[in-house]
């Protein structure tokens, strides 16, 4: 009987996967080991990523609360739970539990802390008024964030699609603020302590 030959790839895969590596040049081993490094060192949950949610959350809190889209983007350029993010999909990608369970545990940390400070800016605002808020009403800015839609989660793929293709190729990383941006869960993550506050 005679063995199965193993079937030839077709010349149009191979004409698609010639194109691909002309367009998107392939990144060397020195480059992909460097990214790991860069990214297991941005996602552990050391002092200075709690120190950029604490100030980011305070920015992002104040800009939702007073509807101002310039504050509110420039906490999305202090955040730095983008890093996290991408630090899980690389751990569970190499299969890297240390830098899984870092990056899981800095997202977590991170998300829980600042929805508590967005609350507690919040009730403290409500007590002590700094900026005349009604009750029954909250800013058109925490309303425009709490009905997510599809295009939102493509927006979430299309961006983290970016900052990987930015981080692996250094010669395009100016990119990253605008997927800072473009993916920010800071405003969403103030929205509900926001929200927490006025019940």
């Amino acid at each position: 009987m005679k063995e199965p030959q193993p079937k030839k790839p077709s010349s149009i895969r191979v004409a698609l996967r010639y194109l691909w590596r002309r367009i998107v040049p392939p990144v060397s081993e020195k480059r992909r080991g460097e990214v790991q490094v860069q990214l297991r060192d941005d996602s552990s949950p050391d002092f200075d990523f709690f120190l950029l949610v604490l100030l980011s959350s305070v920015i992002a809190t104040l800009g939702l609360l007073i509807n101002s889209p310039a504050t509110i983007i420039g906490a999305m350029l202090v955040a730095p739970l983008m890093s996290p993010i991408i630090g899980i999909g690389m751990g569970s990608i190499r299969g890297d539990d240390k830098m899984l369970r870092d990056a899981t545990s800095s997202l977590l940390r991170g998300a829980l802390l600042s929805i508590l400070i967005s609350f507690l800016l919040t009730l403290w605002n409500i007590y002590m008024p700094f900026i005349d808020l009604r009750s029954t009403v909250l800013p058109t800015e925490v309303m425009a964030r709490t009905q997510p839609s599809p295009i939102d989660l493509a927006i979430a793929l299309a961006g983290g699609l970016a900052a990987a293709f930015a981080l692996a190729m250094p010669n395009i990383s100016a990119a990253l603020p605008g997927v800072a941006i473009a993916t920010a869960l800071m405003p969403p993550l103030c929205s509900v302590g926001i929200g927490l506050a006025f019940m």
